[in-house]
């Protein structure tokens, strides 16, 4: 039993170790107070669908072709909004983020000051945004005595699906995947389950606090700050995989968080990576 303990010792000490070499590396980008440069593009084309197919009537089915045109006239906020001032309202909250952790952004119009730096600073490329209008079930569920029971509700729901493609100045030959990211928000809900009096059965009662245009134009400003984060982070992971040995395999991804100026572990919202040739 002594031995299999001492094995134990020795492997969680290791771990340990491990742990701790990559926190320190972790602190090392972030205590780095020196300027990035950062070129951003950005997409001419802000593409919107309507998922919501049970507007469409069997009318409408004899014309395939124009669904995508008649499913949008019949859009409840993807025909009201305007593409400049959605674009410019997420463009603003990022750059802005991106500049509070620490990054010098160029536009597409600084090409050449940005190439003049001659050195290896990254170029984002948000190659495609996509908002996507559809409904959203909402399950709610109360303990009542021995029992559970539940209620689903449709709700309008917004989704932005954005996809970053990621190159290194002057360094053709690191190839990174493409970074994808999702946000979504929907119709606030209130209610309280009840039994009827008459028949006892249990039903939900509830009421909709509805999206607003103004809630989607939000949804663009709160998106562009996690891109700016989740690009910051990614970096800070890139850099920590790069500076331990190549036998080690980093056993956290890390997050920076800005206000608290702490590293977390754990942290699930972040860029998903997708092979670039699917």
């Amino acid at each position: 039993m002594r031995i299999k303990a001492f094995f134990v010792f020795v492997i969680l000490s290791s771990i340990l170790v491990s742990c701790s070499l990559e926190r320190k590396i972790a602190q090392s980008f972030v205590k780095d107070k020196q300027v990035k440069s950062l070129l951003l593009f950005w997409p001419s084309q802000l593409f919107k669908e309507n998922l919501k197919t049970k507007v469409l009537t069997k009318l409408d089915s004899l014309n395939p072709q124009g669904l995508d045109s008649v499913l949008y006239s019949r859009s409840l906020f993807l025909q009201n909004i305007n593409d400049s001032i959605f674009m410019g309202k997420l463009k603003k909250s990022m750059i802005d983020e991106l500049n509070a952790h620490g990054y010098n952004v160029y536009g597409s119009e600084q090409l050449e000051e940005f190439m003049d730096l001659k050195d290896s600073s990254y170029v984002l490329n948000l190659s495609q945004m996509q908002i996507e209008e559809y409904i959203y079930t909402a399950t709610v569920q109360t303990p009542q005595e021995l029992d559970y029971y539940f209620a689903g509700i449709d709700l309008n729901a917004i989704n932005l699906n954005s996809w970053f493609e990621l190159k290194r100045n002057q360094v053709p030959q690191e190839k990174y995947p493409v970074l994808y990211s999702s946000y979504f928000i929907y119709d606030d809900s209130e209610g309280d389950f009840f039994r009827s009096s008459k028949s006892g059965k249990m039903s939900y009662r509830y009421k909709v606090d509805s999206l607003e245009m103004k809630d989607i134009y939000h949804l663009a400003e709160l998106a562009g700050k996690k891109y700016a984060t989740n690009f910051y982070d990614y970096m800070l992971n890139i850099f920590v995989q790069d500076k331990l040995p190549e036998d080690k395999v980093p056993a956290f991804y890390y997050h920076y968080n800005r206000k608290a100026k702490a590293l977390q572990t754990y942290y699930n919202d972040m860029f998903v990576e997708m092979d670039p040739e699917k």
